[in-house]
This record gives structure tokens, C-alpha cells and sequence, in this order.
């Protein structure tokens, strides 16, 4: 049983975290959804029995733990939590069941093809502008579902939607259209192990691995954002699942020892791998033209290849 101590230390800590919340009846606090981004407080957390649950998105969870890490919350943050709960704040077994999320985009969400009425939004202007500046023409804004907000938690943002295989958003990147922004990228709190633009490739087509999103528009041909340069766990076992016989992997500079090595695994797995030598520029900088002129021009990758850019250092 919490005393009343405890259960104000535990209300701090999730106010801290989530933002100020609103007490409630039976040891219940409303706190607004970091996952569907619903304009009132939705979100209630059990103090009492750590229960959590979204009624609009319906995310939810039996332990608070499962919360904070979906939410990437240090560990050192949630200490104070341990020490209130005990061991009944600790999540033992792998069982997911109680951790369901659905992702939606935040609620100012508004079209990149939809002109605003009236007075020209300053933000919809300076979205469109980076868009361009960024080389996404009409066509992508379509077929990527581009957007921006203007308001709320991602205001000044211009957001680049990906959906699964169903056509379920997965992920989102939120990339500030303001260059004195100090914080460029503000993502949604849910894990990257995903496939981007899944609903995009063709898995009997040879695929394009490349960094981000805006390299991956550059290649326009079933090209998959790593978000980084590690290839996450769920499109590394569906490559092999999908029996890709061809993969082209489009790093920059300072990624490829990480290059060389998915070179290397793959190659070993008898898929036909190419190792794009990168330039001066990533991807989007270059554009679809001088990018798939380097994805023609260069041969497949073998394991003399791969130890002679080790040694060369490219």
C-alpha cells in the first residue's frame, strides 16, 4: 500500500514526464497521450495499480515501466519509481499483449496539397519552401502523404508519414522548416524497429537502404529509411523472409564501417550486394539523377571488395 507521500512523489515524477496531469478519483491521473496527440487528457494512470490505458487510441499497459519505455525514459529517471514500487514496478516476461499502440498523427496534422483559405499560413509557406529546397516534387507530397502543423506539440514542422505493409502508420519524422531550431527532429515516442515506407517496396525488386527519409524520396525506387545507419531488427529478418535476391546499400561517409559489415552479412547470405561509394554529398543532395547514375555505375560488392575499402578506407 503507497502512502499518500508516495503517491504525490509518483504524481511528480509522470507530470514531469508527461506534463502536467489532472487528479482523479480512485488514485487516477489524466495526462495528454504522447501517442495519438488527443487535444484533451486521455491518457489515465492508475497510482494504486500502475494501470495506464488511452480511451481514444486504446494504448495501454498493466505496469508503468511499460509507459516509460515506451517512451525511452531513462533509466536513471525511473529509479525513484523502483524504489517507491518495488519489485512490482519491474515488467519480467517478454509478453506484449498488455502494450498494445496504435501511432496516428498528431491532430494539426494538414496536407502539404491543401492551400490554406484566406490569409497565406506562414508555416504552410516555409513547409512547402523546404520541400522544394529538399527536392520533393507534388508527386511525392502524394504519394508520401507529406504534411505540417502549425500548432500543438509539433508545431513548425513538416511531417513525413510512413505506413506498414496494411497501410497502418507505423512512424512519422517531424523535421523543424526553421533553421534556428535547435532541436532539428522531433519524433514520435515509439520504437524505430520498423519497416519505413514498408507499403512502398517491392520485395522481388532489388532494395535501396539509405539513412533517411529524404535520401530515400532522392532514390524513389524501393528505397527503405534506416533512420540512422543500423539496419533495425524487423527489416533485417524480413529481408530474409522475403527472399530479396538484390540489395543496394547507400550510406554516408561516416556510416560506412557499418556499410562494409551489412556488405559483408549479406554477401555471406549469397544475396548480390552493392556497396554505393558515397561523395561529398548524401543522397537528397545529390537527386534522383546523380543517384541512380551511382546505383548503374557501380558493380557488386564481393569479399575482395569489401577488405579492399576496409584497408583503402574507401
Amino acid at each position: 500500500m503507497l502512502s499518500h507521500h508516495e503517491k504525490q512523489e509518483v504524481v511528480n515524477i509522470l507530470n514531469d514526464i508527461l506534463g502536467p496531469g489532472t487528479s482523479m478519483k480512485n488514485d487516477e491521473q489524466a495526462h495528454y497521450c504522447p501517442f495519438c496527440h488527443h487535444h484533451k487528457k486521455k491518457l489515465q494512470v492508475n497510482i494504486k495499480t500502475q494501470y495506464w490505458h488511452c480511451w481514444v487510441c486504446d494504448a495501454k499497459g498493466r505496469k508503468i515501466q511499460r509507459l516509460l519505455k515506451r517512451l525511452h525514459v531513462d533509466a536513471r529517471k525511473q529509479k525513484k519509481l523502483y524504489e517507491i514500487y518495488g519489485d512490482d514496478y519491474v515488467v519480467y516476461n517478454k509478453d506484449t499483449v498488455d502494450e498494445r499502440v496504435e501511432l496516428r498523427l498528431p491532430n494539426e496534422f494538414q496536407s502539404l496539397l491543401k492551400v490554406p483559405k484566406g490569409k497565406i499560413n506562414p508555416v504552410y509557406r516555409k513547409a512547402l519552401k523546404y520541400a522544394k529546397e529538399r527536392g520533393i516534387s507534388e508527386e511525392d507530397i502524394i504519394r508520401y502523404n507529406i504534411g505540417y502543423c502549425d500548432s500543438g506539440m509539433y508545431s513548425n514542422r513538416i511531417i513525413i508519414p510512413s505506413y506498414d505493409r496494411d497501410n497502418r502508420l507505423n512512424y512519422f519524422i517531424a523535421r523543424s522548416v526553421f533553421s534556428e531550431e535547435k532541436f532539428k527532429y522531433k519524433n514520435p515516442p515509439v520504437s524505430k524497429n520498423v519497416i519505413m515506407f514498408e507499403n512502398q517496396i517491392n520485395w522481388d525488386e532489388p532494395i535501396t537502404l539509405v539513412e533517411g527519409v529524404f535520401d530515400a524520396m532522392a532514390v524513389k525506387r524501393n528505397a527503405i529509411p534506416l533512420l540512422g545507419k543500423f539496419i533495425p531488427k524487423t527489416l533485417n529478418e524480413s529481408i530474409y523472409k522475403k527472399g530479396v535476391e538484390s540489395i543496394n546499400i547507400l550510406l554516408d561517409e561516416d556510416a560506412q564501417d557499418q556499410a562494409l559489415y551489412y556488405t559483408m552479412q549479406f554477401t555471406n547470405q549469397g544475396i548480390e550486394t552493392k556497396n554505393i561509394k558515397p561523395s561529398d554529398k548524401d543522397a537528397s543532395e545529390m537527386g534522383f539523377s546523380e543517384v541512380n547514375s551511382k546505383l548503374k555505375e557501380t558493380e557488386k560488392t564481393g569479399f575482395g571488395d569489401v577488405i579492399s575499402q576496409k584497408l583503402k578506407g574507401l
